[in-house]
């Protein structure tokens, strides 16, 4: 797959990788950070390990749905979720695959998150139709205040 069609986000949480994993596999936690800021989620599905289930709803601020599923392709506990999105008919996008790596330094853990999409015109919709980058950069916010966060 052509690099240029990925979109990448970065962050280091202050909290140890265990709490991001945590806040990965608990449905109340991940119901709070999964989309960007202003959104809430409606957790249908967890199950994560491969060849598992991400089925969510968010709940967009302006009311708008958007309903997700996500297989899990590869799990690698602590370390590493490859999992893709299976799209949507309703907004007009393919199928597109991410990959979340989470490195653990003692209290803080390096997160980076990879969309990677299949031509341009894809990346393209989710960046400037959906506001990928800004709303990535968000989600991985949200999710420090989850891993962070003692529910």
């Amino acid at each position: 797959m052509d690099d240029s069609y990925t979109i990448v986000a970065t962050r280091e949480i202050a909290a140890p990788v265990a709490d991001v994993w945590d806040a990965w596999n608990v449905p109340e936690k991940i119901a709070r950070w999964w989309g960007p800021a202003g959104f809430r989620s409606t957790v249908k599905e967890l199950d994560v390990r491969q060849g598992g289930r991400f089925d969510v709803t968010m709940h967009g601020p302006d009311g708008t749905d958007y309903h997700n599923v996500y297989v899990f392709d590869s799990v690698e506990p602590y370390r590493q979720l490859v999992y893709t999105n299976v799209g949507s008919a309703e907004f007009g996008l393919a199928a597109f695959q991410s990959v979340f790596d989470m490195v653990g330094t003692g209290d803080t853990t390096q997160v980076t998150l990879e969309a990677r999409f299949s031509t341009e015109e894809d990346k393209r919709k989710h960046v400037e139709d959906f506001q990928a980058v800004e709303g990535s950069r968000q989600l991985l916010e949200r999710l420090e205040e989850q891993a962070r966060s003692t529910i």
